[in-house]
């Protein structure tokens, strides 16, 4: 079920981000509600789009395609019946990780190349040259110590102490990990950074101001009495709010005409960061992401298919 839900996430993100043949149509921004229109009306050919449905739908289980959304010029032009259900995003979650960089970065609180040590003191013996860029990239080498916290599921990434420093398993920024102990240590940092949890830093900035509504991020431990919001998971809503975010990157983090986010950030982050000939630990094989990570995004199908399909 788990891998399902994030199918249907992944592939409306993909839809909703792809350009058409057509003539790109004006673009509209929901207030409280999404608009809805034909598929006709927004340049979409509706017999393909229900042939690719169909293909989806043969890889789905008991939930089948009721979660998927697909958006074109800022309306819907398909929704299953059960877009309004909450349920943590899983790994999406990294984007509003690294969407919180961008903010403190556009603040003037940090820069993208600073030492995360200079801001984590649990970093400074074992990751002292360890940046926020590869944090935000899994360039880093970060592991954490402890055993993975599932029974039966070997993933030495997801630990019971992920705020707790090991040996690194690689020089930083010479070998992509796909690495949630990776992104908690960045949720960590940023909190630091701010000085409050980052939920509350990317809720004012940003999904306050594009009408998201309610919606939640489950936190893991505390720092100084801030609670540290989980930065590889574990953010909660539904298929119609997270698609609100991908209708500000698609349009370069402007809202209606309101500059929320750097437009250069946008680009950055869902363009490749990693070089192809960067190392790869040998027991990851299928998440390799070189030439295909961002800034807590995969940029190109062939990796976000992998991220989704087996983590």
């Amino acid at each position: 079920m788990i891998k399902i839900l994030r199918i249907y996430f992944i592939f409306y993100l993909i839809l909703f981000l792809s350009q058409c043949l057509q003539a790109q149509q004006a673009m509209t921004f929901p207030k409280e509600k999404w608009s809805i229109a034909s598929p006709k009306s927004q340049g979409v050919d509706s017999l393909k789009m229900v042939d690719a449905l169909d293909v989806l739908s043969k890889y789905c289980h008991e939930d089948g395609i009721e979660e998927t959304l697909i958006i074109r010029n800022g309306k819907v032009i398909f929704q299953g019946d059960s877009v309004t259900k909450v349920h943590n995003v899983w790994s999406c979650s990294k984007s509003f990780t690294t969407t919180v960089l961008a903010l403190l970065i556009e603040q003037g609180k940090c820069k993208l190349d600073d030492y995360a040590a200079k801001y984590e003191p649990l970093l400074q013996d074992n990751y002292p040259k360890v940046t926020l860029r590869q944090l935000a990239s899994m360039t880093s080498g970060y592991s954490a110590k402890g055993g993975d916290r599932y029974d039966g599921w070997v993933s030495p990434d997801w630990s019971w102490t992920p705020y707790a420093p090991d040996v690194p398993y690689s020089e930083p920024g010479t070998i992509f990990q796909y690495w949630d102990e990776n992104m908690m240590m960045l949720g960590r940092v940023l909190t630091q950074i701010a000085g409050k949890d980052i939920y509350s830093v990317i809720k004012e900035a940003i999904t306050d101001k594009i009408d998201l509504g309610d919606w939640s991020w489950k936190t893991e431990k505390a720092l100084k009495g801030i609670h540290i919001n989980n930065g590889c998971t574990n953010v909660f809503m539904n298929a119609t709010q997270l698609a609100r975010m991908g209708l500000l990157f698609l349009n370069n983090g402007n809202w209606n005409g309101e500059q929320l986010l750097n437009k250069d950030w946008v680009k950055n982050a869902t363009s490749n960061q990693v070089p192809d000939n960067f190392g790869l630990l040998a027991d990851d094989r299928l998440l390799d992401g070189r030439g295909k990570y961002g800034y807590g995004y995969g940029v190109k199908k062939s990796f976000i298919s992998r991220v989704f399909s087996t983590s």
